[in-house]
């Protein structure tokens, strides 16, 4: 049966967003905002997309996961956190989740000599003192933790993709996932800082939540 003449423009406008929107979530890998990150055979690429922060205002980081094991990995995509050591001046980004808290997080699989690349947004939001907030962070540094075993949770994984509630982890598998992560720490990325949020650019909801994408 030929598609009516009404949704052809309909499919064309689809077909365009989704080929934009693959074409926005990629790395840059000639960017100075770029960083590369390895444990044994998982390789992180990331770029910062912007090159100076402030406290309370949004971070965004576009990342690359490359499975080169022989085993599917996974990642908690929706899991994140920034912090703030004062001593280094470093922002860290992390992503994913070292230790799962009392349900299955979503989790975004790869295969076996696959990569993906997501997007994931964050606030920074510490108090530094007055009197050093001139001379705040100079490094912004992502932290990915990936589980690299799959073994003890494909019956749970393969619960959640049809669930409609989140599925438990038991209490047995904690130190499995604890034991089963690995953790990818890219080289920092230099930034300047501000001393205050721009005007303007306070952070909104969509921007407090982590920004996904998967490609």
């Amino acid at each position: 049966m030929k598609p009516s003449k009404q949704l052809i423009p309909i499919f064309a406008a689809s077909l365009f967003l989704v080929a934009a929107a693959a074409q926005a979530a990629r790395v840059d890998m000639k960017d100075p905002r770029r960083a590369l990150g390895r444990e044994d055979d998982i390789r992180v690429d990331c770029e910062l997309f912007q090159d100076a922060v402030s406290n309370s205002a949004p971070i965004n980081i576009t990342y690359q996961v490359q499975n080169l094991t022989k085993s599917p990995i996974a990642i908690a995509d929706k899991m994140t956190s920034v912090t703030y050591d004062e001593d280094s001046r470093t922002i860290t980004f992390s992503v994913g989740a070292e230790i799962p808290e009392e349900t299955l997080p979503h989790l975004v699989v790869i295969a076996p000599g696959a990569k993906k690349t997501l997007t994931a947004g964050g606030v920074l939001s510490v108090a530094i003192p007055a009197a050093r907030a001139a001379h705040g962070a100079m490094y912004v540094q992502l932290r990915v933790n990936v589980l690299s075993d799959l073994s003890a949770f494909r019956d749970l994984i393969a619960q959640s993709s049809h669930a409609v509630s989140p599925i438990p982890i038991p209490n047995a598998l904690f130190d499995t996932w604890i034991d089963a992560t690995d953790t990818i720490l890219c080289n920092a990325i230099p930034v300047r800082w501000s001393g205050s949020a721009p005007k303007g650019d306070t952070p909104t909801a969509e921007q407090r939540t982590p920004s996904i994408g998967t490609w």
